[in-house]
């Protein structure tokens, strides 16, 4: 029980320092493409709110490699005073593959398998555990279900112009269902010329800071809303999920 807690308080301490790292490094020039309106938000201090408060699941669609690294940055500088707005990622397994799991921990990942192979059930398992476990200490996450970017996804939904791959793995929505945890839809919007040829993170990079064409990069926070009822009906979680990734919000 006594280890237990060092653990958990090593993991506090690694995950605070580099939260104020990320922070420093990134969020400033982050917030510098949102003051020149190339990265727009709606839903901002809503999804403070809720985020603040802890146990909260956003997904979004999955159309660049460029969002999964924008959307954390959201929550800074919040995350440098409160580290659970600092939120636990579900990247896929070969993806920062020479990293030890020291390097996830502090990066705040938990790998998770997109095929279907044993290695990625069990991998899956474990990691669903560990969601679990975070959840209930009132840890965010964030992911995608598409299976990988929307433009590789054979099977696509879409509402209007919006468009998304189907939501292909639901064992995180099962968790928070469980834990009773808010689920957060964040729909990201971009221009044809971003997502144009599959572009690496360095590409799409380069494209955010000196490709007008480019912008802007929209990220639209939904009104959250929990699983409710005693079975966990995956199919209709699914699609309820992806309706409202991909529907606009009717102003109030």
């Amino acid at each position: 029980m006594q280890r237990g807690r060092k653990d958990r308080f090593a993991s506090f301490l690694s995950g605070f320092a580099m939260a104020v790292l990320l922070g420093m490094l990134l969020g400033i020039p982050f917030w510098l493409l949102v003051l020149f309106r190339v990265i727009r938000i709606s839903g901002y201090w809503r999804a403070v709110d809720y985020v603040s408060r802890g146990r909260v699941l956003i997904v979004a669609n999955h159309p660049s490699l460029i969002e999964t690294f924008l959307i954390p940055l959201v929550f800074f500088p919040w995350a440098m005073f409160r580290l659970r707005m600092f939120a636990w990622s579900l990247p896929d397994k070969n993806l920062f593959k020479g990293f030890t799991p020291q390097h996830h921990e502090r990066l705040r990942c938990i790998r998770v398998g997109r095929d279907d192979t044993l290695e990625s059930r069990k991998l899956n398992w474990s990691a669903m555990k560990r969601v679990m476990e975070h959840f209930e200490r009132q840890q965010c996450f964030i992911a995608h279900l598409e299976g990988g970017r929307t433009s590789k996804q054979v099977e696509q939904v879409s509402v209007g112009p919006n468009r998304m791959g189907r939501i292909r793995n639901a064992q995180v929505l099962k968790a928070a269902w469980k834990k009773g945890a808010w689920i957060m839809p964040l729909h990201v919007k971009m221009m044809d010329d971003m997502k144009r040829d599959l572009p690496g993170f360095g590409e799409s990079l380069r494209r955010l800071l000196f490709s007008p064409k480019c912008w802007p990069i929209r990220l639209e926070f939904r009104r959250p809303y929990k699983i409710a009822g005693p079975r966990f009906d995956e199919e209709a979680e699914k699609r309820r999920l992806e309706l409202a990734i991909l529907t606009p919000e009717v102003p109030a």
